[in-house]
């Protein structure tokens, strides 16, 4: 699989980014990896705090040549979306990653690898373990539960942090520096069933090979969802007169990952198995040519299990389920053409049905309060219709920003002058910390920058050895500005 991770240069970044690929760190799984944050500051004799979010801050005095120069942040999130391939040897949320170099990328196998973002906090260890970089008084904070709605952040105490120069390194791409993202929440809307029994033929419906991705940064793809897909195929096959039911149904991953695939269980009405099998392979039809040029590896599979009894929700549950999916917004709501950037999305992630019950997870994102109010609405109102509720949950702030400070001037003309190219001041859809540590500390000036990756939240993510370098040799003069 080509070269070893520890080998790579700048060695110091790569090997503590292969550390921590090996623990386990999925949003709210990340005693481990700040266990670990402690024990690292502790070895080099440096003050660590640890809080009863798993949160870390490790301090690093500055060193002798620039003591009178302004503390600067360092900030990175510790968790990770863990996913894996059907059939992939390991499990990042229980063994860790399983990762390899191949030309100038970093993959995992079968799974996500975590450089969103494990890389992130490899630079700042490398830069608390250094004892050849100038730069001022480090204040390293490393964050839980980012992925689940940034309550990590939500719950740290910033009053300890004396810096006013924040430096987030979780940016995708090596040609931005990030000055607004995004806010967010979470809704779950959860339904109670009624079940019964039913004879007649069973069919396992299989949709996958859809491209997914991140909710925030791919969401303008406007690429298939696989949870709405199998809502439009119940929605035809009620309307058809198709007389099935539903007995489970499983789709996504996060409510942060756009759902690439999704299984379901149904029993059909005797004598009715041609027809509904009809429907399936037209649908499939239909979709995969609708979707041609952004899912193009879209499958969608009918199988037949012969036939038997399965305890399933009643028609009348099914019919709410799927018209709650069908109503819900899913994808970009509003598009900034002056910005190019979405301003305003919803995403479908997780949805799972069983014949007591439903539960359908949606996550939100607005780069304005306002809009994300009017969507969280819309939402909830969708619910209430259905008689249900939508419980929201790790609600946090957009992080508006409306001109370039004087810190991200510089640090555009710094990359410039270091690379002899041009770096993009921008604006992200995606959710980051800095929207909440820039509430939580007055007058505090914050960026974001980081290196390049794809397919982050999937098993497709990769991250960039060339790219990572430099960013590494950025960083550091970034510290010195």
């Amino acid at each position: 699989m080509g070269e070893k991770i520890g080998n790579l240069e700048p060695q110091k970044v790569f090997g503590f980014f292969e550390k921590i690929t090996k623990i386990a760190r999925g949003s709210g799984n990340e005693k481990a990896i700040s266990d670990y944050l402690v024990k690292f500051a502790d070895i080099r004799g440096l003050i660590a705090y640890q809080d009863e979010y798993f949160n870390v801050t490790i301090l690093k005095p500055a060193t002798a040549d620039m003591e009178d120069r302004e503390t600067v942040i360092l900030q990175a999130h510790m968790d990770m979306v863990c996913v894996a391939d059907e059939g992939a040897a390991t499990d990042p949320a229980k063994e860790g990653v399983s990762a390899y170099v191949e030309g100038d990328y970093i993959y995992a196998n079968g799974t996500s690898l975590g450089a969103d973002d494990g890389i992130g906090m490899a630079f700042i260890l490398a830069v608390l373990d250094s004892d050849d970089i100038s730069h001022p008084m480090i204040e390293a904070v490393f964050t839980a539960c980012e992925e689940d709605g940034l309550i990590g952040a939500e719950g740290y105490d910033a009053s300890r942090l004396k810096g006013k120069r924040f430096i987030n390194i979780d940016t995708e791409e090596e040609n931005n520096i990030v000055i607004g993202c995004a806010g967010g929440c979470r809704i779950d809307i959860p339904g109670k069933c009624k079940n019964s029994k039913e004879e007649g033929n069973i069919y396992e419906i299989g949709i996958s090979g859809l491209a997914g991705g991140h909710s925030g940064m791919m969401i303008d793809r406007y690429g298939a969802n696989a949870n709405v897909l199998m809502a439009r195929l119940f929605d035809q096959l009620l309307a058809s007169k198709i007389e099935f039911r539903l007995g489970s149904f499983d789709g996504g991953t996060r409510d942060n990952a756009i759902c690439a695939s999704a299984v379901a269980t149904v029993v059909v009405k005797k004598k009715q198995g041609k027809a509904f099998e009809k429907i399936v392979k037209s649908f499939a039809d239909a979709v995969s040519s609708e979707y041609l040029t952004t899912d193009p590896e879209m499958k969608i599979k009918c199988k037949d299990k012969g036939k038997g009894k399965l305890e399933v929700m009643s028609t009348k549950d099914l019919i709410k389920f799927t018209s709650v999916i069908k109503l819900l917004p899913n994808g970009v709501h509003h598009y900034d053409r002056s910005q190019e950037m979405v301003i305003c999305s919803t995403n479908i992630g997780v949805v799972s049905a069983r014949p007591k019950g439903f539960q359908i997870q949606i996550g939100l994102r607005g780069n304005k309060d306002s809009m994300l109010e009017w969507i969280i609405s819309s939402v909830t109102t969708v619910a209430s219709l259905h008689g249900l509720t939508g419980d929201i949950r790790g609600r946090y702030p957009a992080w508006e920003c409306d001109r370039p400070s004087d810190f991200a001037v510089k640090a555009q003309e710094l990359y410039k002058s270091m690379f002899d190219k041009d770096i993009d001041v921008i604006r992200i859809h995606a959710g980051l910390e800095c929207a909440i540590f820039t509430k939580k500390i007055k007058n505090i000036d914050a960026i974001s920058v980081g290196p390049d990756m794809e397919g982050v939240h999937t098993t497709s993510e990769r991250l960039s050895v060339s790219s990572t370098k430099r960013e590494w040799e950025y960083l550091k003069a970034l510290l010195k500005l």
